[in-house]
């Protein structure tokens, strides 16, 4: 292989989330494209073939649900904790507790590549489901405001942190040649887990009440994260990398500035996954049918996980988040000018099926603004790291910028959350000059190059 990647070659980054090595080692995990007439690894292994790689992509789909599927869903807590649990609560208070769960995960992760590096997979894993199932049992529990923060939000935030990235960190290992297509079936989870929870949690709460309700969802989820500790595997091969930490890399102009695109898109992205239920509840859509509009946008990003992926191995990964950031943005305005639920719902699948490449594309793009493979997993810990924080205040600030209405029709629901939607799109816009600022640097121009 190369010590130098293919520009044109949307590598999946997170596979080197475990922290870094010198570059010999950075080869164990190569370079999609590199060695296509090779199935098979050093160890002797498959790569791209047979049931063992396609297990991990089972394990890593179920990782996918139970992390990213729960910030998925979080709309429906904010609306039950807003009207209910947490009525005394302001929408931005609330929104603090799914912001610093997001943080966590991106944070967390990031950290736990090194345990990684050392082959602890288990206690990668094992550490992960203990503190979400933890969290999530003692949710059933809560009933003020700092119970929930520290149950949801930082219990199930860091233990979703230690699974979340891992995800991605094990297909590269199976994966050469496919490795794109593994990742998106695998990221589909997270959307899959988006439609089903929102309905399995208003129902619950209807028939069984939130304490019980909560309780049987974390059965599910500690169930399933069973399942995955069972069936995923490091391959044999894998060493123990040192440390490439370096302030260059906070010197390479291009890097750093996608590293702030990314921050926008995660300061914009969930927005509506937040607030959309509660929305449509003032809009007038009935309780037993509110949620479906969340359910709707995660529909629309199951397709947006896959579609994006693959165009990115055709046009490069910035040249498709730029498109779709824009057509995020648009989406979210569109939300200020949806009357009921069928407008509801259009502007939710269209939204879902454009973020989910503005949120599933920079993993695989921040490859591309890494000029050594030995470094790549260095770059993804400090653009995750410095991402988290735009996923820490983005939905607190969405949250604040609503102007709550006394009057109860269709009008005021619009003026009371036109502010939230205004931020959402105005930071995606925002991401995406700042995208085009990033390829610029790297080409000297926005219309030519691969990236």
């Amino acid at each position: 292989m190369s010590a130098e990647p293919k520009k044109d070659d949307a590598v999946v980054a997170a596979a080197a989330l475990a922290s870094d090595g010198d570059d010999s080692e950075a080869q164990a995990i190569p370079a999609p494209g590199a060695d296509d007439e090779d199935d098979d690894d050093d160890d002797g292994l498959p790569m791209d073939r047979g049931v063992g790689p396609w297990l991990q992509v089972l394990g890593c789909w179920i990782l996918f649900a139970n992390t990213w599927g729960l910030p998925n869903s979080f709309g429906v807590f904010q609306a039950y904790y807003t009207a209910t649990l947490l009525a005394g609560a302001g929408p931005s208070a609330v929104a603090w507790i799914g912001s610093v769960q997001v943080f966590l995960m991106m944070a967390v992760g990031a950290a736990a590549g090194r345990l990684l590096d050392a082959g602890r997979l288990r206690l990668v894993l094992g550490g992960g489901a203990a503190l979400a199932a933890l969290g999530l049992f003692l949710l059933g529990a809560c009933t003020r405001y700092w119970h929930v923060l520290l149950a949801q939000a930082v219990c199930v935030g860091a233990g979703t942190g230690l699974l979340g990235l891992t995800s991605v960190a094990i297909i590269p290992l199976y994966f050469r040649r496919r490795r794109m297509v593994a990742v998106g079936v695998a990221a589909t989870g997270s959307s899959l887990a988006g439609i089903v929870y929102p309905i399995m949690h208003r129902r619950l709460i209807a028939r069984l009440g939130f304490p019980w309700a909560v309780r049987v969802f974390a059965f599910v989820v500690t169930a399933s994260l069973l399942v995955a500790m069972a069936i995923l595997r490091l391959r044999p091969n894998m060493k123990p990398r040192g440390a490439r930490f370096s302030t260059a890399h906070f010197r390479d102009k291009p890097y750093v500035v996608f590293c702030i695109a990314f921050t926008l898109i995660m300061a914009a992205a969930y927005v509506p996954y937040f607030f959309v239920d509660a929305y449509a509840a003032r809009l007038g859509v009935g309780p037993g049918t509110s949620f479906y509009v969340l359910s709707a946008m995660n529909g629309g990003s199951l397709a947006g996980r896959v579609v994006p992926n693959w165009l990115a191995d055709r046009y490069g990964g910035l040249n498709v988040m730029v498109p779709c950031g824009v057509g995020a943005a648009l989406a979210m305005f569109f939300f200020r000018f949806a009357r009921d639920l069928p407008g509801l719902l259009a502007a939710a699948a269209a939204y879902g099926f454009l973020s989910g490449g503005t949120v599933a594309l920079p993993v695989v793009t921040i490859a591309n603004f890494t000029p050594a493979p030995a470094d790549y997993a260095t770059r993804m810990g400090i653009g995750y790291s410095v991402a988290a924080l735009g996923a820490l205040v983005g939905n607190p600030l969405g949250g604040a910028a609503q102007r709550p209405q006394l009057e109860d029709t269709v009008e005021a629901a619009q003026r009371e959350f036109q502010g939230t939607w205004i931020f959402g799109g105005g930071v995606m816009l925002a991401a995406v000059l700042t995208l085009l600022l990033a390829k610029y640097l790297k080409f000297g121009s926005i219309l030519k190059g691969k990236c």
